[in-house]
């Protein structure tokens, strides 16, 4: 039974390395890390493996050849001076086994010398070579039944009584078995070197997740009532630190969020139970006198009224904040809306409203963004002493809608708070004047779906002054 060689051994251990890797790839990080670095380890090794053995093999076949070709060539002298007429069994002899052999043929290609070995063997090659010239062959002779390869080298030289050809040959099985025993003693040294090189991978691998471990394990304990809890951060400054420090942020705008989602619902259950209160207690009053009820109509009329505005702000805030709900975008004429609002407010209050509604297009949804500039203008008509001014533009590559009023104007510290849900400034707390406190919100939050924003802009005249940006569609041509 004979070994397998180095060239049937690599493909089998490569395919089973490759099995395997596929076995763990379904496992978790910390073996299918272990797992990518051993099976790159094992291709390294096997792959300078193959070259070791082929560079012995090389090595090898050169050295049988030049043996063979070394006896052969003492023979050839031998017969160039004298001949085959003294030429003894001794001078062709070698190890008196197979695995080198000497053959001397006469002119005719018969056998006149041979070494014991193969003493009545035809010839071992039927290739002449030219005189001077050699020819190397490798063959399977067959002697003994042995199946191994021999290396063949046959020359031709003249001598008395000659030409001769003189066949060396030597057989290759001794290279086969060194480059299998160096097949086998790589893997054997492969081996443990595969297994502590995993074992130290898997241990280096499982001690860079022990932070995730641990940041895993506090966030798990992180309940959604309380959100003051932060992951501990690892030395370094390494992935896992940026992780925990991304966590940490991310658990802070979360607990940011909850903190504003409950003052929202506080502020909404405020602003909910004022109308409602009166109502209620108009209709106990009511019903105690009935002789009262009809002045107590217009109290319900009103407060009904703001309950419904209040409701379809929140809707709207609603709609603002949902992402999935997608409005149809049409291309939308800012300047037409800012010069129907204007009429419209014209025709509300006794007020100077000055309008410069330039050409200013976006892609929205119409409905939405009439809201907004409807939103900006009530809210200046609010504060307005005696002048409001709508007008719409296109500055920069964007399309800008412009409100402003000459009333009492926002202070500093205030001019980012009044976008923020149900604030109103201490001026305006009376109901009729303050609103619900989400007008300012809607139109930030519309401008922001339109890609856009809403601020407050400084103004050398005295009051207020609102820009809504959003981008435009088409730049209008300058007259």
């Amino acid at each position: 039974m004979s070994l397998p060689g180095p060239r049937e051994l690599v493909p089998r251990g490569y395919a089973a390395l490759v099995k395997l890797g596929r076995v763990i790839a379904a496992t978790g990080v910390r073996m299918r890390t272990t797992a990518v670095a051993v099976l790159a380890l094992a291709l390294a090794i096997a792959a300078a493996g193959v070259v070791v053995v082929l560079l012995l093999e090389e090595s090898l076949d050169r050295s049988v050849t030049e043996s063979a070709r070394s006896t052969g060539r003492q023979v050839a002298i031998q017969l160039v001076r004298e001949g085959a007429r003294d030429l003894s069994a001794s001078d062709v002899a070698s190890t008196g086994d197979t695995e080198a052999v000497t053959q001397v043929l006469n002119a005719r290609g018969r056998p006149i010398a041979s070494d014991p070995a193969i003493v009545g063997h035809p010839p071992l090659t039927g290739t002449r070579p030219p005189v001077g010239q050699e020819a190397i062959e490798t063959l399977p002779l067959g002697l003994n039944g042995d199946s191994a390869d021999y290396r063949v080298v046959s020359q031709q030289v003249n001598g008395p009584g000659g030409p001769y050809t003189v066949i060396s040959a030597r057989s290759l099985e001794p290279v086969t078995e060194a480059s299998t025993r160096l097949t086998l003693l790589l893997g054997l040294i492969a081996v443990p070197l595969l297994a502590i090189s995993g074992l130290a991978v898997y241990r280096a691998v499982g001690s860079a997740l022990r932070p995730v471990e641990r940041m895993r394990r506090t966030v798990a304990e992180i309940s959604t009532r309380d959100l003051a809890a932060r992951v501990p951060l690892p030395p370094g400054g390494d992935e896992v630190h940026r992780l925990a420090v991304t966590l940490n942020e991310m658990l802070g705008r979360l607990a940011s969020a909850q903190a504003a989602q409950r003052r929202f619902v506080a502020d909404a259950s405020h602003e909910l139970r004022s109308p409602l209160s009166t109502i209620s207690t108009a209709l106990d009053v009511s019903g105690r006198h009935p002789e009262s009820a009809q002045d107590l109509v217009p109290v319900i009329a009103r407060e009904t009224a703001r309950l419904r505005e209040l409701v379809d702000d929140l809707l709207m805030l609603a709609r603002t904040d949902d992402t999935t709900d997608r409005p149809s975008r049409t291309e939308v004429d800012l300047d037409d809306i800012v010069r129907a609002e204007a009429e419209r407010v014209r025709g509300e209050c006794a007020l100077d409203v000055e309008v410069r509604a330039g050409p200013a297009k976006v892609r929205g949804s119409e409905a939405q963004l009439r809201r907004a500039v409807r939103n900006l203008v009530d809210n200046a008509r609010g504060h307005a002493r005696s002048h409001i001014r709508v007008a719409s533009s296109v500055r920069g590559g964007l399309a800008v809608v412009e409100v402003s009023d000459d009333g009492p104007g926002v202070e500093e510290p205030d001019r980012e708070r009044i976008f923020e849900r149900f604030v109103r400034l201490d001026a305006s707390r009376q109901r009729g004047h303050g609103g619900t406190g989400l007008g300012l919100p809607i139109v930030a939050g519309i401008a922001a779906r339109h890609g856009g924003r809403a601020r407050y802009a400084e103004s050398d005249e005295p009051g207020a002054r609102f820009l809504l940006e959003l981008p435009v569609l088409e730049l209008p041509e300058e007259e």
